[in-house]
């Protein structure tokens, strides 16, 4: 009962879909790529319709995914797996076996093609409405349907511009018509692992509406590309733009710490920069000035180490600690700011002696006149001056 009752709120559809999610959040940048390939083969082997159809929900977001649509789309896939059993039965033979699910899937029957369609219009109850996907989704169904029965590492698929296409003991499957081909001018041929990156890289179906990505998702979805990829080139720039994304975003949350994290795994010094200087302004609005300082000295802006340094000396010359303001001023090298801060100090001072009437009364303050004198020499006051050495010429 009470498992049941958890399951009512997991985001999990079944324990496989559970097992896909704590593969995809155990990912990190400090991960070893042959491991992450090896569990990833395995995830792939076991079931690759689930493991396809999860990452769409997680990485796409189609908001028509819900839990109750993926379990019923599992269904329909054990509909095929019946349904496409009963023109395999005794088939050991892998090249055969390939044959006919091109002889399944050739469309005008149980498949229909379209561009950038998305993984789950592929599973469909096959005795009553075709499966509709674009070459990345039919070539991930054809992987499926042979991994049940031979180990998918014996397929390969083959990247040409802006398609691809299954690639077995070196002749080309042409998964969206079911034909065999020779396609001579191609990009990469690539273990099947490398269907995932693709569908990850793969644009979202414009029939269907999406919801918001987090950034954090977005560079999961990056790092695994990455891991998996041979295509560096382009997974490199796409985890860049995750970093970066990311890295911003938390830096408008004001997660600057993480933020600077994101922003050094990416290498911009310029947005490192600006992050410090972000955080150095959040924290001095906040009169967090050990904060302040901290991220401003990292941020290359002198300018903004002044105006935190000089904020200080004000706070202090407003509550007339004159001695502490003065040492903040004297590092910005404000003259007039330190002169005011002493002439400040000489009038605090000056309240002290304003009951004094009498030449002794005077005497007894003989140290306090004669800083006096020093602070009004020191800020250039000569009046101020003046009139303290009158005073102790007499005293």
């Amino acid at each position: 009962m009470f498992k049941w009752f958890l399951n009512l709120f997991s985001q999990y559809a079944n324990p496989f879909e559970r097992k896909v999610g704590r593969f995809f959040k155990n990912i990190k940048s400090t991960s070893n790529p042959i491991e992450v390939q090896q569990n990833l083969q395995k995830l792939m082997q076991d079931n690759l319709v689930v493991l396809d159809l999860f990452m769409e929900k997680k990485y796409k977001n189609y908001k028509y995914l819900k839990k109750s649509v993926r379990r019923q789309m599992y269904t329909n896939a054990e509909v095929l797996n019946k349904e496409f059993d009963q023109h395999t039965a005794g088939i050991i033979d892998k090249r055969k076996y390939l044959e006919e699910i091109m002889s399944y899937l050739k469309p005008g029957i149980h498949y229909k093609y379209e561009k950038a369609a998305n993984f789950g219009k592929l599973l469909k109850d096959p005795t009553k409405e075709p499966l509709i996907g674009d070459c990345n989704q039919i070539v991930t169904l054809y992987a499926y349907l042979y991994s049940r029965k031979f180990p998918i590492t014996d397929l390969q698929i083959k990247i040409l511009p802006e398609h691809v296409c299954l690639h077995f003991e070196g002749k080309d499957i042409e998964a969206t018509n079911g034909t065999f081909q020779e396609y001579k001018e191609f990009e990469y041929i690539l273990p099947i692992t490398e269907i995932i990156s693709t569908n990850l890289l793969d644009v979202t179906d414009s029939t269907e509406k999406t919801g918001e990505i987090d950034q954090r998702t977005m560079l999961k979805r990056a790092q695994l590309a990455y891991m998996i990829s041979s295509m560096k080139d382009l997974v490199t720039k796409n985890l860049n733009i995750a970093y970066r994304n990311l890295g911003i975003m938390l830096m408008n949350k004001g997660e600057f710490d993480p933020a600077i994290f994101f922003a050094e795994k990416l290498g911009d010094q310029e947005l490192i920069n600006t992050i410090h200087r972000n955080a150095a302004i959040f924290y001095l609005n906040k009169k967090n000035f050990t904060r302040a300082s901290h991220y401003a000295n990292k941020s290359g802006d002198d300018k903004l180490k002044t105006v935190i340094i000089r904020n200080q000396g004000i706070i202090y010359y407003n509550k007339k600690n004159y001695k502490k303001a003065i040492s903040y001023f004297q590092q910005m090298g404000d003259v007039e700011m330190v002169k005011a801060c002493k002439m400040g100090e000489y009038s605090l001072l000056a309240k002290r002696i304003r009951n004094v009437k009498t030449v002794d009364d005077a005497k007894k303050y003989h140290s306090t006149y004669q800083h006096m004198l020093e602070l009004a020499t020191s800020a250039g006051d000569e009046k101020a001056a003046a009139y303290v050495r009158d005073v102790l010429g007499k005293i």
